[in-house]
């Protein structure tokens, strides 16, 4: 299973049947319990604006027209036919103010997902997506390498900042150059772990980035003092054994200087 970078629900807490998720390359949206896969380079807008709810809206204005028109001829009950006045008036006008909707346009075609989502919390998922499509498509720095069990990381799957124990009994988050990854996966870790390989661009971290010699390993290794935004993450996999750890053809690997 692709480890997840980000996921926000689209109604209340929790809904796992409402809700966005982001992965490496892919925005997956569930809506109602439907899911549909949308890879990041081909949406080309994503944003939430105000829609009318047409059937409210026609429907409403339709009886409200009616049952006024009964009313003013003086047919059936005058206060039933006033109280069905307001309650069709009060139906055009929901469809009228309508609902936050997640538009997402997918090259020349437009989906409309209704949301009842927190504004703050999907707008900072909505801005995080952005950017990451931005990185994706910028030319990516020295690339750096974190490794995080797969229950650490889920357990921040919510959040747009990674964060490690280390960070708080050391001071910094460990990474390594690929050139060490191997051989830091095979000193830390046993065969099978479950673990998260994060691929960081130095360039886009937030938190002070210190490259320090390790005379032990005869290395340099990259510290972040401060927790990891995950906005420079630019590779994500799920590691199960060391063969997990070798990249494809298209990332690259710069060497520090």
């Amino acid at each position: 299973m692709k480890p997840v970078l980000l996921k926000c629900f689209l109604g209340k807490s929790g809904d796992t049947k409402n809700m966005l998720i982001l992965y490496d390359q892919l925005l997956v949206v569930i809506c109602k319990g439907q899911r549909m896969d949308f890879p990041l380079s081909s949406i080309k807008a994503l944003v939430v604006k105000r829609k009318k709810l047409i059937i409210p809206l026609v429907v409403g204005g339709i009886g409200t027209c009616l049952s006024w028109l009964a009313l003013h001829l003086g047919w059936y009950d005058y206060y039933l036919n006033l109280m069905i006045v307001f309650l069709f008036f009060g139906w055009m006008y929901y469809g009228l103010m309508g609902r936050d909707a997640l538009e997402l346009i997918e090259g020349k075609i437009q989906h409309i997902f209704l949301i009842t989502a927190n504004q703050f919390v999907l707008n900072t998922f909505l801005k995080f997506t952005k950017e990451r499509q931005f990185l994706m498509q910028s030319a990516r720095g020295t690339l750096s390498f974190h490794l995080s069990t797969k229950a650490s990381w889920e357990a921040q799957e919510q959040s747009t900042l990674y964060s490690h124990p280390s960070l708080e009994t050391e001071g910094f988050i460990h990474t390594s150059y690929f050139s060490e990854l191997q051989h830091t996966y095979n000193r830390y870790f046993q065969p099978f772990d479950q673990l998260i390989l994060i691929g960081i661009d130095l360039s886009k971290v937030e938190a002070p980035v210190k490259v320090k010699e390790v005379t032990s390993r005869n290395a340099q290794f990259p510290h972040l003092y401060g927790k990891l935004n995950k906005s420079a993450i630019v590779f994500l996999r799920a590691v199960q054994g060391p063969e997990d750890l070798q990249m494809d053809s298209n990332i690259s690997l710069i060497s520090p200087h």
